[in-house]
């Protein structure tokens, strides 16, 4: 499986449709050749990242997530791993704000990526190619560790927690981005609309990670290797059980996704009253934010 996961991913790493400028049609995966990672590209990556991110993420302007990362407090001056580094994106956020920033990736693709990235910024961060669910650190390394969108596509994921427990320093903390079962997208577009009346259940042997793995990132090229769902008690008793505290697990509000719904051909939901729209990016957003901090 791990080969699986490994394999696919170098071959459809996550761009937001930037390899091939096509946000739709590309399903925000693929590749370019080296000669085409340029600044442009790059760049171009990380203004599609903002768009996604939407009022969720960070003001036009500040730097990446700022409105879920204190930089001052957590990249600063600080020890950074980046988890599942991909084109470099946050690796390159960290670096520009002076953080000692350690990225590593499963994929030989996404190091070559990132390096080019931060060669062609004039920035350095050390970039290691490296399985999160077993990291080749010391204990007690970093003073903040980036697991954006990778925790739900790793095999063992209570494993990789307990991993990044182990290699923060005491009073470390930890962001991490993971897909919500309690989810709009999750609950009708996957489970009713693909499970059900399309008979995914059926196709894929009654096996919901089958189900979410064929219709989540990649589902334009037949799915990807292993994507997982969870809860938000689910993903924060997985961090209860590795040890950390002040642990606060929710749903992503990007403010823009119900606008979407019911589904992207039919977005009738967007002419709902703006007040139920906001509690349904509140409570039913696709992303899940995790934040924790290692006990001292």
């Amino acid at each position: 499986m791990d080969n699986d996961i490994k394999n696919w991913w170098d071959q459809n790493p996550f761009t937001f449709g930037a390899a091939t400028n096509d946000y739709k049609k590309n399903d925000l995966v693929g590749r370019v050749t080296s000669e085409k990672m340029d600044l442009d590209y790059f760049n171009e990556i990380e203004r599609r990242f903002r768009k996604h991110s939407g009022t969720g993420g960070q003001e036009k302007g500040d730097s990446l997530l700022s409105k879920l990362i204190d930089y001052k407090t957590s990249v600063q001056e600080k020890d950074v791993l980046d988890i599942a580094i991909g084109s470099g994106l946050h690796t390159v956020a960290f670096a520009k704000e002076k953080g000692r920033v350690t990225g590593i990736d499963l994929t030989p693709y996404a190091v070559k990526q990132a390096k080019k990235n931060l060669e062609l910024r004039g920035l350095s961060s050390e970039i290691r190619q490296m399985d999160a669910q077993q990291m080749d650190f010391k204990d007690d390394m970093f003073d903040f560790v980036n697991a954006w969108g990778c925790l739900m596509h790793m095999p063992d994921t209570k494993g990789a927690i307990k991993e990044i427990y182990r290699v923060l320093k005491p009073g470390g903390r930890v962001l991490a981005y993971m897909y919500n079962k309690s989810s709009w997208p999750f609950w009708f577009n996957i489970f009713f609309l693909r499970g059900i009346l399309l008979l995914g259940f059926i196709r894929y042997g009654f096996s919901a990670v089958r189900l979410t793995s064929r219709y989540s990132d990649g589902s334009r090229k037949g799915g990807n290797a292993l994507t997982k769902f969870f809860t938000s008690k689910e993903a924060g008793d997985m961090f209860i059980e590795a040890g950390f505290e002040k642990i606060e697990a929710y749903p992503w509000d990007i403010g823009y996704e119900p606008d979407g719904w019911p589904i992207g051909k039919f977005p009738i939901f967007k002419y709902l009253p703006r007040r139920v729209r906001n509690f349904m990016a509140k409570n039913w957003g696709y992303g899940l934010i995790v934040r924790a901090q290692k006990r001292t």
